[in-house]
């Protein structure tokens, strides 16, 4: 069993209509690399007697180990999103990690594509500030989906923490989550990347659904991603998938 870690709450603040910015200092380094994520623990129990754990992505540069940023979605009914959104300064936060093998390999080089959907945007964040992914930010394509500015954090909050030295950033509208034209969307943007960019590398996060519904669209094209670049916040699949 994990020990429990502790961070203390620095600065928080409501950052969009469902949205919670939370800058934290822990005890002791987290000991992580951009993208992967820690689990919080709430303190509080579910109905179905389990703890109210949840699981949240850094969003910041892990060049600072002790110092980190989270943005929390309140989702409703959930009771781990709600502790998150009523913390305030100086207040505890117990968690385990980092876990997660969603980072950069060392030493890769060539044309890569994060993508990310909905809150999948923190961890992309994330993984994009990390030390190991540096050599490749000058030949990344950042693609973000989302719903709308109003749905999770604006694209101004989004834009501001984009490494300055990324190749390119982009910012599309999508539909709503488990809408029936999701996944062709997706796979109609993604045509116009695989148009314009030779891919090497691709990292992809948020929606499981569509995390592996475009896995055959990068094979097709020669873009090799593993379940090591593809990190699901939500929908995710079964693991006999």
């Amino acid at each position: 069993m994990a020990i429990p870690k502790v961070a203390v709450v620095q600065q928080s603040s409501r950052v969009g209509h469902h949205a919670h910015w939370l800058e934290l200092q822990s005890e002791e380094p987290l000991g992580f690399v951009g993208g992967q994520y820690i689990i919080v623990d709430s303190g509080l129990v579910l109905a179905n007697g389990k703890a109210a754990k949840r699981a949240y992505s850094p969003l910041s540069a892990d060049t600072e180990q002790r110092r980190f940023e989270l943005v929390v979605k309140r989702i409703p009914g959930g009771l781990c999103s709600e502790f998150m959104h009523q913390l305030a300064v100086g207040d505890d936060v117990r968690f385990s990690g980092p876990w997660g093998k969603f980072v950069a390999p060392e030493a890769v080089s060539g044309e890569t594509l994060v993508l990310a959907t909905d809150t999948g945007v923190t961890a992309a964040l994330g993984l994009l500030g990390s030390a190991r992914f540096s050599a490749l930010l000058p030949s990344t394509l950042f693609l973000w989906l989302r719903v709308d500015g109003q749905d999770f954090v604006s694209d101004d909050f989004v834009q501001e923490r984009v490494p300055r030295r990324c190749g390119e950033f982009r910012v599309r509208a999508f539909p709503p989550v488990n809408h029936p034209e999701r996944l062709p969307v997706a796979r109609s943007l993604l045509k116009q990347v695989f148009a314009t960019n030779s891919l090497a590398h691709a990292f992809v996060c948020g929606d499981g659904v569509i995390n592996y519904g475009l896995m055959e669209d990068f094979a097709a094209h020669g873009v090799s991603v593993s379940r090591d670049n593809v990190e699901s916040f939500f929908n995710m699949p079964k693991k006999s998938a």
